[in-house]
């Protein structure tokens, strides 16, 4: 894993061609940013830690294409807002951490169509 590092910024293409890929820990980082498309091509991914960083927004589209994402923690960092339609597709999506973040609302529907 990448976790407990001093990461700050990750370089666009990261995980390009790791579509085997099935668990990301980034977390314990300094990230405060993600570049659009980071995880597109992890279609295999079931886990992504980001937890305890500094992320203050998130990409839209940002989990685009993991239908097999099972788990998300995205719980102390600086998210004051979460794109619309964020989970939109991860059918197979069992556990979300959001807390401990600047949340004040959540957009309409942000967890319809998961069971």
């Amino acid at each position: 894993g990448l976790d407990y590092n001093h990461l700050s910024a990750l370089p666009a293409g990261l995980f390009d061609g790791l579509s085997h890929l099935q668990k990301v820990w980034l977390g314990h980082n300094h990230l405060s940013a993600l570049p659009a498309g980071l995880f597109s091509g992890l279609s295999n991914l079931q886990e992504l830690w980001l937890e305890h960083n500094s992320l203050s927004a998130l990409p839209a589209g940002l989990f685009d294409g993991l239908s097999h994402l099972q788990k998300v923690g995205l719980d102390y960092n600086h998210l004051s807002a979460l794109p619309a339609g964020l989970f939109d597709g991860l059918s197979h999506l069992q556990k979300v951490w959001l807390g401990h973040n600047h949340l004040s609302a959540l957009p309409a529907g942000l967890f319809s169509g998961l069971s």
